[in-house]
């Protein structure tokens, strides 16, 4: 059974840190969690809109109570139906949904601006909260039929993943200093000196995080996705850190020894990995995509390519979108990507006069241009029973203590 949190009154002392534990819990901005307490300093209840389980409803009653906070249950009646079963005429009627951006190149700019003025006087601190800002006005700028996304992540989040990997790195360097300083000696190996021994630890470091980049890109797509939300639903990423290592190693290490022909499989492996781990509540987008479809285009790539010196990679990278979104569905439907090679080519060479024109001072624009770009040529045909989607409850999505992992790897499909 499921039900819904009511928060009808606090009793607490120390209101600003019950604020920042309830955001917590309920994955929201610290501002929010204050807007709850003075919600309730008014006499009204608040009410967390998604439905817990059992479970989640006794572990997140009894820390809130410690907190200070009265704490209500209310049964959710459940629907019976399946998600995409026995919808109503008004939900099954099917769509054409497109994307839309609203956002103006000035005031990318203005933040941008700013964000360079407050990271110079904070020696560079301040670039996790200017990334955030940024997000913030893309999402809440691109909207999907007419509702516009919103982004839920915090400049401190990002710092701490920050830290959390600062001192990762500090810890393998540290062991491997200790253990070229003591275990050459005890094997004994020639010293190599401080600055190649410095350089071989730094080497190390390096290989040590490549191999484990997968596994750091799924968690920041855990992270970024589960701040991202539409309609005031937010979104989930459920695939594994070993799932994505398997692929990743497996394709690396077919496409080399196959001198780059398993590429176009490897691709499609990747794509739908990404793909088919993205939720919108319990909804999960499905990809249908074969190696196979794209390895002609991708041989005629490689061959058309070296004959006009890298200009083809245009016409293929569009082909190579169409594709992929051909074979992305979503609620019954299915994306439609209609940019051409031209146009691809385009986009690219106006965006490189702008940069270098205006000495990179063009670069806000160059983000919108690309922004419009997307939603211009994607849109979602066929969609049905969107209206029908409730969010489904999980540990690390609606709420929770602590975090998930903040290390922030940018990390896009299509």
């Amino acid at each position: 059974m499921s039900s819904h949190i009511i928060l009808n009154k606090w009793f607490g002392a120390d209101r600003s840190e019950a604020a920042r534990k309830v955001a917590k819990v309920f994955r929201m901005n610290p501002e929010e969690g204050t807007g709850i307490l003075l919600q309730l300093s008014e006499g009204k209840p608040w009410q967390f809109d998604y439905k817990v389980s059992d479970d989640q409803m006794a572990e997140a009653s009894s820390y809130l109570r410690q907190l200070g906070f009265q704490v209500e249950s209310k049964p959710v009646i459940e629907n019976i139906a399946r998600p995409d079963e026995e919808l109503d005429m008004e939900d099954a009627d099917e769509k054409k949904l497109d994307l839309g951006f609203h956002g103006k190149s000035g005031s990318l700019f203005g933040i941008m601006v700013g964000n360079l003025l407050l990271n110079i006087l904070t020696l560079g601190i301040y670039h996790f909260w200017g990334l955030t800002r940024v997000r913030r006005f893309m999402w809440s700028n691109t909207s999907f039929n007419h509702d516009r996304f919103s982004y839920h992540g915090t400049g401190g989040e990002l710092f701490r993943g920050f830290l959390k990997l600062m001192g990762l790195i500090i810890l393998i360097a540290g062991a491997l200093t200790l253990a070229r300083i003591y275990g050459g000696e005890a094997l004994g190996l020639p010293d190599l000196g401080p600055v190649v021994g410095e350089n071989l630890i730094a080497y190390i470091i390096s290989i040590l995080f490549s191999l484990a980049m997968p596994a750091l890109m799924v968690g920041a797509m855990r992270y970024r996705l589960s701040r991202t939300a539409w309609r005031g639903i937010r979104f989930s990423f459920r695939g594994t850190r070993g799932e994505a290592l398997k692929i990743y190693y497996k394709g690396f290490f077919l496409t080399i020894l196959t001198l780059g022909l398993y590429w176009p499989f490897f691709k499609v492996a990747t794509e739908r990995f990404w793909r088919e781990n993205y939720y919108f509540c319990d909804r999960r987008i499905k990809f249908t995509g074969k190696g196979r479809d794209l390895f002609g285009s991708y041989i005629l790539a490689l061959v058309l390519s070296v004959l006009t010196l890298g200009l083809y990679l245009f016409w293929f990278q569009a082909r190579l979108k169409r594709y992929l979104w051909s074979h992305t569905g979503f609620a019954r439907g299915t994306f439609r990507f209609t940019a051409t090679g031209w146009q691809f080519f385009a986009l690219k060479a106006t965006n490189l006069l702008i940069l270098v024109l205006t000495l990179g001072l063009g670069y806000p624009w160059v983000v919108v241009r690309n922004q419009n770009f997307l939603v211009r040529h994607l849109s979602l045909e066929g969609a049905s029973g969107l209206d029908r989607v409730v969010q489904q409850a999980k540990n690390a999505d609606s709420f929770g203590e602590a975090a998930i992992d903040a290390f922030d790897i940018p990390v896009a499909i299509g």
